[in-house]
């Protein structure tokens, strides 16, 4: 089995997702709180939705961003993990809350898992294309 390198283009392909993540996860992090602010959405409702924006975020991140066929775990892997880290972040500075309470281990997980799914699937759709 031949080994694979990493290089610059596929770090490009990481950096480039995890910021197009974080720039979405913002874009619909709003959205929603406009949304909920006119609707009256209950705080049950709050913690799901986000989740599911990073998820979605994360997603469409890895099958925009990875333009490059190969790798597609690791990339996503690494782009879940970035994005998470990043997210932390730039929420927290936000907030001015540095604990580590805006952030749970699902959350994590959940991104991580995205990453990884997408990555696989944006590596394998556009084999198939070539």
């Amino acid at each position: 089995m031949e080994k694979v390198k990493f290089t610059k283009y596929d770090a490009l392909d990481i950096f480039r997702s995890a910021l197009f993540a974080i720039i979405l996860s913002i874009l619909l992090i709003m959205l929603f709180a406009v949304i909920a602010k006119f609707t009256d959405a209950s705080e049950n409702v709050i913690a799901p939705v986000n989740i599911a924006i990073k998820i979605l975020s994360v997603a469409a991140a890895c099958l925009i961003g990875i333009r490059h066929d190969n790798k597609g775990l690791v990339k996503g892997l690494a782009i879940g993990l970035i994005y998470a880290g990043l997210t932390y972040l730039v929420f927290a500075g936000i907030s001015g809350d540095f604990s580590g309470s805006s952030m749970t281990v699902y959350d994590v997980l959940a991104c991580i898992a995205a990453g990884i799914l997408s990555g696989i699937l944006a590596v394998n759709v556009k084999k198939k294309k070539m």
